[in-house]
């Protein structure tokens, strides 16, 4: 039992070692965040993004279509890193259809010209078959898997009948090139955090919210008590 009592304590003692290194090493950084224009200087990892509250640079589908990166990010789809228009449903994939770039989510098409501008959108009410599964072609035509069936159409996207097909180019994911996720995590994160920012909020506690600032106020209590003990131990001894 004593020997939990000290690993016990020594972890505590630890912990508050911690505490007063990270309020020593932000406070002197802080001080000299002019010299090093450390408000110049940005940070962008994820994690820190995320922990900020700052944009979302994780790609709910991303797709290779015609030599560009086709990605949705929540309700936002990008061509490259250009921002196209909202869909509020999953992209599922695209086909490339003449002058056009066809893509599919589970209830319509989605019309792009081949620069990544929208034409128009498809659903139930231009004849599309739905719910759609997966969006491919067959010698140039287009082919839609349906939860009831497969069906092809012509390049005018206005007729649509049921077929039995093997051989179909059915579109995949594709993972997101790292210069197009550098781009858009610009789009996301902006700059990012400054680093004089984040050394602030290390050394007042907020990087850990509303806990981390009543962290450091009863670190400083703390370290107020032991200087007078520390004092009124000195006293009795001069006595």
């Amino acid at each position: 039992m004593p020997s939990k009592k000290r690993g016990a304590e020594r972890i505590l003692m630890i912990g508050i070692a911690f505490l007063i290194l990270c309020q020593l090493l932000s406070g002197m950084i802080v001080n000299h965040a002019g010299m090093f224009k450390l408000d110049q200087r940005y940070i962008s990892w994820n994690w820190l993004m995320t922990h900020y509250g700052i944009g979302d640079a994780e790609p709910d589908a991303v797709f290779l279509i015609d030599n560009k990166i086709l990605s949705q990010f929540d309700t936002q789809l990008f061509v490259d890193d250009k921002p196209v228009t909202h869909i509020h449903r999953p992209l599922i994939g695209g086909i490339v259809l003449e002058a056009l770039m066809v893509l599919a989510t589970d209830n319509a098409l989605i019309l792009l010209t081949r620069d990544g501008e929208l034409v128009e959108r498809m659903g139930a009410e231009a004849g599309v078959p739905a719910p759609i599964q997966n969006i491919g072609t067959y010698h140039g035509e287009p082919v839609i898997q349906a939860r009831n069936g497969m069906w092809r159409s012509n390049f005018m996207l206005d007729e649509w009948e049921p077929i039995s097909l093997a051989g179909v180019s059915w579109s995949k994911p594709y993972p997101l090139p790292d210069a197009v996720a550098k781009d858009l995590k610009q789009f996301f994160y902006g700059q990012g955090v400054s680093v004089e920012q984040l050394m602030l909020d290390i050394h007042n506690g907020r990087i850990l919210g509303s806990f981390g600032v009543f962290l450091i106020d009863i670190l400083g209590l703390l370290l107020v008590a032991l200087s007078f003990t520390g004092l009124w131990m000195w006293g009795r001894r001069r006595n």
